[in-house]
């Protein structure tokens, strides 16, 4: 008896025809002719999780912009680090798209934490000042711990108060600071806004021009899901200053994980968002690679 004709082995036959079987997991195709073509965002390479850490920064910014990337983000870095880096913005034109600069309050006692907020403008004000000599880059900051003994009511009225200061902060040096919503591990204190549930009201109330969100889907997926739905309300109501991506679980780049990444770069096209996409990742294969691979995704949906 012949075997039964199926759509599967349909496919198989075709694939093994055409070669394309032959194929690694991450080899990169060329972009088909019919693809939409250049997004209206600019896709930014973080250069911390993908690559060595004893890499020194200036040349991971050299690699970034090798690879034909217009723009970069970075955590932290030291004064060497930072000059570094500048002189390759300087000579090949790239742009800083964010940092996250220096200061621990965020982390720790930020704007939860009753008397605590002096200490956190003053980290705010070198940020904004770290981003102002890269040329503008938005830092990515967070608002502190939740306080259990402290009413959320206070924790959430000290950061309302309180990020309408640092974004008269942030307007002073013609920056934007981007508040993340950062997830946590098993058995530490959460963070403040960590959903975007709680960050959109908090900084809708904020109101201020200079005050936006970080969108990190990293983080987001995490924590409360339904990321797609909430990246389209952020977007469309004007909140979300910042978008970064990566998979998860592992934080590697897309097609590594459980979001679909296609679907979530068509959101953006079809939103007609402008700003930058970060790429806040590592890789399972190398830099370039998955580079490639995330803007050949950019360049299909």
């Amino acid at each position: 008896m012949n075997a039964p004709v199926t759509r599967r082995s349909l496919f198989a036959n075709a694939m093994l025809g055409s070669g394309l079987a032959a194929l690694s997991p991450w080899s990169v195709p060329k972009l088909s002719a019919a693809g939409p073509g250049e997004p209206p965002y600019t896709l930014s390479i973080n250069i911390e999780l993908m690559f060595p850490r004893t890499m020194p920064k200036g040349q991971r910014v050299e690699i970034v912009a090798a690879q034909g990337f217009k723009a970069y983000g970075f955590w932290n870095a030291t004064e060497e680090e930072q000059e570094a880096m500048l002189k390759v913005q300087q000579r090949t034109g790239i742009k800083c798209s964010s940092i996250t600069g220096p200061g621990s309050t965020g982390s720790s006692t930020g704007l939860t934490k009753p008397g605590m907020q002096q200490a956190y403008f003053d980290d705010i004000k070198g940020k904004a000042k770290m981003a102002a000599k890269f040329g503008g880059a938005m830092p990515i900051i967070f608002v502190g711990r939740q306080q259990p003994d402290v009413p959320w009511k206070t924790q959430r009225d000290q950061i309302v108060s309180g990020l309408k200061v640092c974004g008269d902060i942030a307007k002073e040096q013609g920056i934007t600071l981007v508040v993340e919503p950062l997830s946590t591990s098993p058995g530490q204190t959460r963070m403040a806004l960590d959903t975007a549930v709680e960050a959109f009201p908090a900084v809708a109330e904020v109101s201020h021009p200079n005050v936006k969100v970080c969108y990190d889907m990293y983080h987001l997926q995490l924590m409360e899901g339904n990321i797609a739905t909430h990246l389209r309300e952020g977007l469309t109501k004007g909140w979300i200053g910042l978008v970064q991506i990566g998979e998860v679980p592992k934080r590697l780049e897309p097609g590594q994980g459980e979001i679909d990444y296609a679907y979530i770069f068509r959101i953006l096209r079809e939103l007609n968002y402008k700003g930058f996409v970060d790429t806040e990742m590592g890789t399972s294969t190398t830099p370039e690679a998955a580079m490639q691979l995330t803007r050949k995704m950019t360049l299909e949906n």
